[in-house]
């Protein structure tokens, strides 16, 4: 080893950069969890409600393949399993390109989840909830998607722009794509069948719109072109 690199090491190792054992405190873990749930789940911390008492679980790397694996949204104190998100694709350990959050309303009834894909949200679930029971989930991005996809189709955009399952996919957005606000969901997202701008004639529009969680049902929506940036 050279002296240079040597002193270098000493240096980090001073400022703490060698710590291990602060990364293992960050990984998530099963703790908590019935035996049944224990090995094969765990428990998403950033999915946590305030009072720490729902959260989701989600599937081992070991476990992701099985038939049986999903997202679910539980209880935690004591442990129950409220709702399978419903999702064509859970979020598991260590997933490629993906991620798992949730953002809380300030009176702790609801919940917008959030299962990230490669390029932006792939499922935003809104969670309500009565007492320690689920009342609604719904796919507000499906419903965004209703609402994009009669666009999409009489734009009648190139094949060749956007190579997926998907016929386009939700740009991520600074501060997320699903906010709450006095009752309502405030959506602002973009959508794109070109992600790699590699087309030459995209399809890209921009979507402004309300849901009234009350009311199930969009308020106000507002969908024009968008540039690429």
């Amino acid at each position: 080893m050279k002296p240079e690199t040597r002193i270098f090491l000493i240096i980090l190792l001073a400022l703490g950069a060698g710590h291990v054992p602060a990364a293992e405190e960050s990984e998530e873990t099963s703790a908590g969890l019935p035996a049944a749930y224990a090995k094969n789940y765990l428990v998403a911390r950033s999915t946590k409600s305030p009072d720490e008492k729902f959260a989701v679980i989600y599937p081992t790397l070991d476990y992701s393949e099985s038939k049986e694996a999903k997202d679910y949204f539980v209880a935690l104190q004591p442990f129950s399993v409220l709702a399978a998100l419903p999702t064509e694709w859970p979020y598991f350990q260590n997933q490629s390109n993906g991620a798992l959050g949730a953002d809380w309303s300030s009176d702790g009834r609801a919940t917008l989840i959030t299962i990230d894909s490669k390029w932006g949200p792939g499922d935003i679930f809104l969670v309500e909830l009565s007492g320690d029971k689920v009342k609604r989930i719904t796919n507000l991005l499906e419903k965004v998607r209703e609402l994009l996809r009669p666009k999409f189709r009489s734009a009648k955009p190139k094949p060749e722009a956007y190579n997926d399952a998907n016929e386009f996919v939700f740009e991520q957005e600074e501060g997320g794509a699903c906010n709450f606000e006095e009752g309502r969901v405030k959506i602002y997202t973009k959508a794109t069948n070109d992600p790699k701008g590699m087309s030459k004639h995209p399809w890209r529009v921009l979507v402004k719109a309300e849901w009234d969680i009350a009311q199930a049902k969009f308020v106000s929506q507002k969908i024009t072109p968008a540039k690429a940036e």
